[in-house]
């Protein structure tokens, strides 16, 4: 579907707590079925706070956790315990209940150069069941996606869909500055996709990027318009 279409289709829910129990259902449905399928599962998640309310209602499910994989599609580069950490929050409100027994692929690691860091992200990546089962981002109100910000000068490699590259370090405009990002062409590596985005900024962002027409102003317009994988965007006030 082109961006326009995408936009037209999404998924508008009257609260913030609906959108998280929706997407959390429509993402065990994808493990459970992933997990039968192929015996193993994987599940890319972002960091910030939209994603709070679905980690909270998917851990409590009634899945195969302990067949499945979990990873983050950006981090900060910052020690695991700082809690700007996307690993912490992770760890803190996805990683307990039943989802306990989930197999968890940190991405950053500490102390290392740039280089080194894109090195370990992409062997963690490695241990994913691929291509990726479901992949959920966010987005800013800048319209970035992941850690491809509109202001990085390294946002078109980053962005080109036949980067090999797994991950890139990226420079975010605020702190913490030093990100490290899955590439858009590994975040297309998935087979099923959701844009989870609440308030009504961030619908207007939308609708100021599929009216751009420009990845490189508005990133997250690159993944509406894209044609490799479904998107389904969940939005609530």
């Amino acid at each position: 579907m082109a961006a326009r279409e995408v936009l037209e289709s999404a998924q508008r829910f009257p609260s913030g707590a609906r959108a998280a129990s929706e997407l959390a259902s429509r993402v065990s449905e994808v493990i459970d079925f992933a997990v039968r399928a192929r015996g193993r599962a994987s599940l890319l998640v972002p960091g910030g706070r939209t994603p709070v309310a679905v980690f909270e209602a998917l851990r409590t499910r009634t899945l195969p956790w302990d067949q499945v994989y979990i990873s983050l599609t950006d981090e900060r580069r910052v020690p695991v315990t700082d809690e700007a950490s996307n690993a912490r929050l992770v760890q803190t409100h996805l990683l307990q209940d039943r989802a306990a027994a989930a197999h968890f692929c940190p991405i950053h690691r500490e102390s290392v150069d740039d280089r080194a860091d894109e090195a370990a992200c992409g062997a963690a990546l490695g241990m994913l069941p691929r291509p990726f089962d479901a992949v959920i981002l966010g987005m800013g109100a800048d319209g970035h996606i992941a850690s491809l910000f509109p202001d990085d000068p390294n946002l078109a490699r980053m962005l080109d869909p036949r980067n090999e590259a797994r991950c890139a370090t990226a420079r975010a405009p605020a702190e913490p500055v030093r990100r490290l990002t899955l590439t858009f062409s590994t975040l297309l590596q998935s087979r099923w996709m959701a844009l989870h985005i609440s308030g009504e900024d961030k619908w207007a962002t939308l609708e100021a990027a599929v009216a751009s027409a420009d990845p490189h102003q508005y990133p997250v317009y690159a993944l509406l318009n894209q044609r490799q994988v479904p998107v389904r965007v969940y939005w609530s006030p």
